[in-house]
């Protein structure tokens, strides 16, 4: 059996205040076109389809169209589980019509089914239950893909009581799904959730370290061991969590966010499998647009990177600045910066996404830390010091980090 593992669409995102739509409706052409070129049994979706809660009209629209076309009239499975970025009724509302595709969409794992009519395309569905669907191909492969949309108390309607924890929920949620692995049988877990790649540099495990907290994130030793192959979502690039049990993160649809690790294309994962184990896997890029960050000390500079870069899209910050629309009487000692100069750098160059400008008075007077570089819990001492001149209390402090946990799994 041939899977296409993609995740985090997040169709109608913007990066700062730039609209990536139309860039998202040319990479979704590719998945497509990967997925027939590659003649893939199933297209996994690993969640955080949409950008918003309520997505407008045309992202629903694309991600239908998307679908169906992905479906080639059911004789390709397509699988897709809620993220944090969706809304699982919402999602869930369309397998009305989605399973006489071949289409599965799941927002609640609790709440599963599937149409046992058709038989008749290359892949069907034969059976499900809470956390599971079970597959069969013409050739007679069988598959049983267990699925965790975003897990958090509240979404999986478990009222927290005072030691619970949610990695031991996520671990019993997954076993409801993963009970119905068997020695025969392609075992696949799709999950949305945050692990640690292997191969993170620590820049951007500094960075989700912070994002999750100490709790917030989820130790690979509770995914199934038992599956040959699990499909992440959460995190916005390639990343292996475990090379041996096949663990991995398929990334992004687009590049996002001008941070670490976005200067390269994404991909999507083509995985052969059965159930003796994974036979082949391909990395296989999107040709997408690159986000490229550059500090730079003048407009002169400015100018010379983005026409470096033209086909990328380019944050820059200009820094050791003396004033911005300085005195012009001054311009002969100081360095300075205007709005015309501002505006030709947006007038000449469409690809520059965001300026800033850090002037040496405002870096002489503002210490700041940015938060990406502090625990949860170093966050929560500097705010109560500053409203009331002292640090918290532990037990205060401990109580919460325990409510972080949770919250963190609700969070963008």
């Amino acid at each position: 059996m041939r899977i296409l593992h993609t995740a985090d669409w997040h169709i109608g995102a913007k990066t700062d205040d730039l609209d990536r739509f139309e860039e998202q409706k040319l990479a979704l052409k590719q998945v497509i076109e990967i997925s027939k070129r590659y003649n893939v049994d199933m297209v996994i979706i690993a969640g955080d389809i949409y950008e918003n809660l309520v997505p407008a009209a045309e992202d629903e629209e694309l991600f239908y169209k998307t679908i169906v076309e992905l479906s080639r009239n059911g004789d390709c499975a397509v699988v897709a589980i809620a993220g944090n970025h969706d809304d699982p009724k919402r999602l869930s509302n369309a397998n009305v019509f989605a399973d006489k595709f071949g289409i599965y969409l799941v927002g609640y794992y609790d709440e599963i089914s599937i149409d046992k009519s058709r038989r008749d395309t290359n892949i069907f569905a034969t059976n499900c239950g809470k956390g599971f669907i079970e597959f069969e191909t013409k050739a007679g492969e069988k598959a049983v893909v267990a699925l965790l949309p975003f897990p958090s108390f509240y979404r999986y309607k478990c009222v927290k009581k005072q030691n619970d924890n949610l990695q031991d929920k996520i671990s019993s949620w997954l076993m409801d799904g993963t009970s119905h692995f068997r020695d025969d049988t392609i075992n696949i877990t799709v999950a949305h959730l945050t692990s640690y790649g292997i191969d993170m540099d620590p820049d951007e495990y500094l960075t989700y370290t912070t994002l999750s907290s100490t709790y917030g994130y989820v130790d690979q030793k509770i995914l199934p061991s038992n599956a040959q192959y699990t499909a992440l979502g959460h995190i916005h690039r390639t990343l292996t969590v475990n090379k041996d049990k096949n663990i991995f993160y398929s990334g992004s649809l687009i590049n996002q966010f001008f941070s670490v690790n976005n200067d390269t294309p994404t991909n999507v994962i083509i995985a052969d499998l059965d159930s003796n184990g994974v036979k082949n896997i391909i990395k296989q890029p999107l040709d997408v647009k690159l986000l490229k960050k550059f500090t730079v000390n003048s407009v002169a500079e400015a100018h010379k990177v983005l026409n470096e870069h033209p086909e990328n899209l380019v944050k820059i910050v200009i820094e050791n600045v003396d004033s911005v629309d300085g005195d012009i009487d001054n311009t002969q000692y100081t360095p300075y910066i205007t709005m015309s100069d501002v505006k030709s750098l947006r007038s000449k160059h469409p690809n520059l996404v965001t300026l800033s400008v850090i002037t040496n008075q405002a870096r002489a007077h503002s210490e700041f830390t940015s938060k990406k570089n502090l625990t949860n819990g170093e966050i929560f001492d500097n705010f109560v010091k500053a409203k009331n001149g002292t640090l918290p209390e532990p037990k205060v402090k401990e109580l919460f980090l325990s409510l972080m946990s949770e919250d963190l799994y609700e969070a963008d």
